[in-house]
């Protein structure tokens, strides 16, 4: 009887052993099915301030829809992956985010040129990817390899839009500011050469003379050397394209070294730290908002976006990356809702894919800087209506929009 007794305490405890290694042993996507949740993966930088950006806006999105239900009744979650600014790390992660968590889709990248060297990898992973980036080559090769590169979509205005956008800046700040003599100060990196031509050939065909275009590698700090330069060439303003490199120590030394305007697309000028970095310094700077990614409440949406950030974390959106993933969450949740309806699998990356591109001129997302409409090749709508590349300047602390949506007057 004792034997017995021990016999089926020790087929017991198999058993129970078994069962164990078989939740333990359950896949990613089996525990997500279970779990009732959609995952969320957001890539991108996580130790700069445009990663952790790229966070909070997601996260804030997510927060808001999980208060209201989820979507199809499940709850979101975010899964990171910090790809460093390194191609193989993000190609790495990318594939981390596929295979072994099983998202649904993936928001971020950030740098132009670590999701280019990464289009083959989302071609082999078929995860959509909502990325933040701005050259014209991500369209251009979804334009000539569709089917491969589908599942790239862009929140970004293409930078093939900035060149217009400034050049229209240049001509409204020139109404009030005598310009003629303009030099270029840029990022030594791949988003600025692909519009730097078109740059000069648009400044030149509205009456501007170029007289030198200055490449800046992005580990530089002392900009004497560029001033210097400046100044010899007489120099009526300075039009800049730095995203990369050193805006602060360049913004502060342009304050101590001239008075001539500086008007361009100096990314970090559009967080509202910019005026305590340059202690001041940045007054009356005239910076290009690309998206109008910028803490302007420019329209209700935004103000409301602003209002809830600021009330979440203490502080407003200090990099542009979080407009974005905070409407790449919403955007996935028309599309995943829309396939819904229709009777179509959201979970399946081509139908996904079906739906976000109806998200177009018929049918926007009202997004917060504006309704929010993809092209043919997966980019943003740029034009009145949509969503526009803003004209900013900052006064006394404060930045205000001037052109084409104005909060304020120009000063100089």
């Amino acid at each position: 009887m004792k034997k017995l007794t021990v016999a089926v305490v020790l087929l017991c405890a198999l058993l129970m052993l078994g069962c164990s290694q078989k939740t333990t042993s359950e896949t990613p996507a089996e525990t997500t099915a279970k779990a009732g949740v959609i995952k969320i993966g957001i890539i991108g930088p996580m130790e700069t301030k445009f990663g952790k950006a790229m966070v909070e806006g997601a996260k804030l999105a997510v927060d808001e829809i999980n208060a209201k239900g989820g979507i199809d009744g499940k709850r979101l979650v975010i899964v990171q992956a910090d790809g460093k600014l390194k191609p193989d790390v993000t190609g790495k992660e990318l594939r981390r985010l596929a295979y072994d968590e099983n998202v649904n889709v993936i928001i971020g990248g950030f740098s132009s040129g670590i999701v280019i060297a990464n289009m083959d990898t989302i071609a082999e992973i078929k995860k959509v990817w909502i990325v933040e980036c701005a050259s014209p080559t991500v369209t251009k090769k979804i334009a000539e390899d569709y089917q491969d590169y589908k599942y790239i979509f862009r929140l970004e205005a293409n930078s093939s839009t900035f060149v217009p956008s400034l050049v229209e800046g240049m001509n409204f700040v020139k109404e009030k500011i005598p310009i003629k003599r303009v030099v270029i100060v840029r990022d030594q990196a791949k988003w600025v050469e692909d519009i730097d031509k078109q740059l000069k050939s648009a400044l030149t065909k509205n009456g501007y003379e170029v007289v030198d275009d200055i490449a800046v590698p992005p580990q530089k700090t002392d900009f004497d050397d560029v001033f210097a330069k400046i100044k010899d060439e007489k120099a009526d303003a300075i039009v800049a394209m730095i995203a990369h490199g050193d805006a602060v120590d360049f913004v502060k030394q342009w304050k101590d070294n001239m008075n001539i305007p500086v008007v361009g697309l100096i990314l970090p000028a559009v967080d509202p730290n910019f005026w305590n970095e340059t202690n001041g310094k940045c007054n009356k700077l005239i910076v290009l908002a690309p998206s109008s990614e910028v803490p302007i409440p420019i329209n209700g949406n935004m103000k409301n976006f602003l209002e809830n950030y600021k009330s979440k974390y203490g502080h407003l959106p200090e990099a542009y990356s979080a407009y974005e993933s905070y409407e790449a969450v919403y955007a996935f949740k028309k599309a995943y809702e829309m396939a819904k309806a229709n009777g179509e699998d959201p979970n399946n990356s081509d139908v996904l894919v079906k739906y976000l591109e109806k998200i177009n001129a018929q049918n926007p997302l009202q997004g917060v800087r504006g309704k929010i409409a993809f092209t043919k090749f997966h980019d943003i709508t740029v034009a009145k209506g949509y969503i526009v590349n803003l004209l900013v300047q900052w006064q006394n602390g404060k930045m205000v929009a001037i052109y084409p949506i104005e909060t304020e007057e120009l000063v100089w």
